[in-house]
């Protein structure tokens, strides 16, 4: 019995040390493709910062071996709304266009815009319909707004009128920035940017936006349309009056804050980075933010 009862107690023993070594191939196996994800997302990273890549570069999406690879997204952080510059009034004219768009009312979108604006100026005067300190405390929240500008996208969530931003669109931060120089890229811009920041009508910026795009309506593939400056802008149709009061807050690629978005991918596994940096006048580059999912 004693005999039986060792062989046994060998057989338990045996499987469990099986399992174990079987767990442990499993998991360096992950841990190999997780760092390899990271890797390849590194490359991407590495190549999108180049200054002479543009967006349409095949080199940006290159596949190595048989089931790993690289794909890297290059925008301007001006395809943004610039947050921090709503104190001027063609911004907040144009985040009330935006909100409205989204299906809030003209009030719902006021009152949200003017409370963004009294959380980025410096003084402690409040907008008509816009939300200062004692309109904060009255729902326990103390030490806001902080008068000056958003530290991140996510602070914006704070500010009064912001939840109804978020219940009609849930994906709102990526429409704003806190890194862009102020100006509108229509380059990369959206839609819904576009039309909020310039004012064109519907169907100029669906003219404009065919023409960027290119033939398969994708943006950043090899199509794209190579447009000028003066070309793209006057495809939206804008009036002189309109055109001139909006000159200094819109351009065509000329951003100098550059989005990098770099997903590596190993089979089914992936991993990504985005890496925000502003390049200066010399080539050099200023690190503003970098982001790993």
């Amino acid at each position: 019995m004693l005999m039986v009862w060792a062989i046994m107690l060998m057989s338990v023993t045996v499987a469990g040390v099986v399992q174990y070594v079987s767990f442990s191939a499993d998991a360096a196996v992950l841990d190999a493709a997780d760092f390899k994800t990271l890797h390849l997302a590194e490359c991407g990273i590495v190549l999108g910062l180049h200054p002479d890549l543009r967006s349409t570069d095949p080199v940006l999406k290159q596949k190595v071996g048989t089931d790993s690879g690289f794909e890297v997204w290059l925008t301007s952080e001006g395809s943004r709304m610039p947050i921090n510059f709503i104190t001027d009034p063609r911004v907040a004219e144009g985040v009330v266009k935006l909100f409205e768009i989204w299906g809030l009312s003209t009030e719902d979108a006021t009152i949200a815009a003017q409370s963004l604006a009294d959380w980025v100026d410096t003084d402690d005067d409040q907008r008509a319909q816009g939300a200062e300190e004692e309109h904060y405390k009255g729902f326990g929240v103390f030490d806001v707004p902080r008068n000056q500008g958003f530290i991140s996208v996510e602070e914006m969530q704070l500010a009064r009128g912001m939840d109804l931003v978020e219940q009609k669109k849930p994906d709102w931060k990526n429409y704003f920035s806190v890194y862009t120089d102020g100006q509108i890229d229509l380059l990369h811009a959206t839609k819904d940017v576009i039309i909020a920041s310039t004012g064109a009508a519907e169907g100029d910026v669906d003219r404009l936006i065919s023409e960027r795009d290119g033939g398969d309506g994708i943006h950043g593939t090899e199509d794209d349309g190579r447009l000028s400056d003066n070309t793209a802008i006057s495809l939206l149709g804008l009036s002189k009056d309109r055109l001139a009061a909006i000159q200094g807050n819109i351009t065509y690629g000329g951003n100098s804050v550059r989005r990098v978005e770099s997903i590596g991918w190993v089979g089914e596994k992936r991993r990504k980075i985005t890496v925000i940096a502003r390049r200066q006048d010399d080539n050099s580059l200023t690190y503003l933010a970098r982001l790993e999912e």
